[in-house]
């Protein structure tokens, strides 16, 4: 197990492993984490709009002013759906483990749109560092390098694997469609993450479709979180 020939050949035997259960997945994880993607985007695209407030007593009666907030309105959008967007996952319990996709939802399209708007954000930052002088290129040279790293978005699928151990650990976040499996397969060799459910009704399915196929696997109920980390494996001498 602790060579990777042996965790390649323990990946094969997983994903050749009868299914138990199937389910899928889409959105932003835990209910705070929506929220919080929205805060964050929204901050994102005021930067470089209130820079310019501060270091331009009249930027407002400025049209270079204007077509950035323009685009940094867009760029909110942009942000939250390409930067931190909603994920699609597919899910498959086995008797070895669980193996998953992860796929960012997002149309095609959205990407080739963004991607032209990323090229239009770098010229409006040229422009607008002309415009208003040098001290603009501190927020438009930060602007224009998140613009550049959006020039070659693209769709993408993630494989991810968790092996069920001697004695893995379920916790159940019970306020929540979120459960996590913590599963040691060797010393050096851990498996934790989280899963996510459509409905509470779906997590009580999985968790006994779990708890049938690894009769040994210790549940944990947690009220929040980070009550986790107060199991014994978290807790060092």
């Amino acid at each position: 197990m602790n060579s990777p020939e042996s965790i390649v050949q323990l990946k094969e035997q997983l994903y050749q492993s009868e299914v138990i259960y199937r389910w899928r997945y889409t959105g932003a994880g835990q209910k705070l984490y929506k929220k919080v993607r929205w805060l964050c985007a929204i901050l994102t695209g005021a930067l470089f709009p209130s820079f310019l407030l501060i270091v331009e007593e009249d930027a407002m009666t400025e049209p270079a002013f204007w077509l950035f907030s323009s685009v940094s309105l867009i760029m909110i959008f942009v942000s939250r759906y390409l930067f931190a967007p909603d994920k699609d996952y597919c899910y498959h319990l086995t008797p070895m483990g669980i193996h998953y996709t992860e796929q960012d939802m997002v149309p095609e399209v959205a990407y080739k749109i963004a991607r032209g708007f990323a090229w239009v954000g770098i010229v409006v930052c040229i422009i607008v560092a002309f415009m208003v002088g040098p001290l603009a290129f501190v927020g438009a040279g930060a602007f224009a390098l998140m613009s550049f790293g959006m020039t070659n978005f693209q769709s993408t699928i993630q494989e991810h694997e968790v092996f069920f151990s001697d004695r893995p650990i379920l916790f159940n976040l019970v306020n929540d469609t979120m459960l996590r499996v913590d599963s040691y397969t060797a010393p050096d060799y851990c498996c934790r993450r989280d899963f996510y459910v459509p409905s509470l009704e779906q997590k009580k399915q999985i968790i006994t479709a779990i708890q049938n196929s690894q009769k040994n696997i210790e549940y944990v109920e947690l009220a929040k979180l980070n009550d986790m980390f107060k199991h014994p494996i978290f807790i060092q001498d």
